[in-house]
């Protein structure tokens, strides 16, 4: 019976893509299914298998004036430009090519050119107690300083909660001392 699924499954596929290329205007999924005569799950991935033959463009639905979700709408790809029989234009821009600019200096070990100190880490998930570690590197090079969540979060690229719930961690700890509570400031302790 593995068979017959595709078969029907192909053939919703193709029942959609067919009333796809007949519509005129962009159409909802729902809108596309009950035209095709098809249940909306069935149209739904249909359309996905289709967009990514190329045979469908979705144009994502966004968030409506209330907040909620909208749905995508859908429509046939657009035709490819049409080739013009013509001699290449010349180039826009006669200008000659800049001068080369003198190289820079590499960056510091483990560090890329225009990185902060924690950027390595933006986006990934840290493991347990990593932001901990990752504050305590960050006030360790400002050893007489005095921090505030804030700015070491900035200076991590991480969320300020995050840092702000890790230097409390970090006091309880004794390893780095509260010398302000409105606006909340920190100091390495000193050992």
């Amino acid at each position: 019976m593995p068979g017959h699924t595709n078969a029907r499954t192909r053939s919703a596929s193709e029942a959609v893509a067919e009333v796809l290329a007949a519509h005129p205007e962009t159409a909802t999924g729902a809108e596309l299914a009950t035209a095709a005569g098809v249940g909306q799950s069935t149209a739904t991935k249909a359309l996905a298998a289709l967009e990514a033959e190329g045979r469908a463009r979705r144009l994502p639905g966004g968030r409506g004036q209330n907040g909620r979700r909208q749905p995508d709408r859908w429509s046939p790809p657009e035709p490819p430009a049409a080739a013009v029989d013509q001699e290449p234009s010349p180039d826009p821009d006669p200008r000659p090519d800049p001068e080369p600019q003198p190289e820079k200096a590499p960056p510091a070990a483990g560090r890329k050119a225009g990185r902060r100190p924690g950027d390595e880490y933006i986006g990934a998930r840290l493991g347990r107690g990593e932001l901990a570690g990752l504050v305590l590197d960050y006030m360790a090079d400002r050893p007489s300083e005095t921090v505030g969540p804030a700015s070491v979060a900035k200076g991590l690229g991480r969320s300020a909660g995050a840092v702000s719930n890790a230097l409390g961690r970090l006091a309880e700890a004794g390893t780095v001392r509260l010398v302000g509570e409105s606006p909340r400031r920190y100091r390495l302790a000193r050992r």
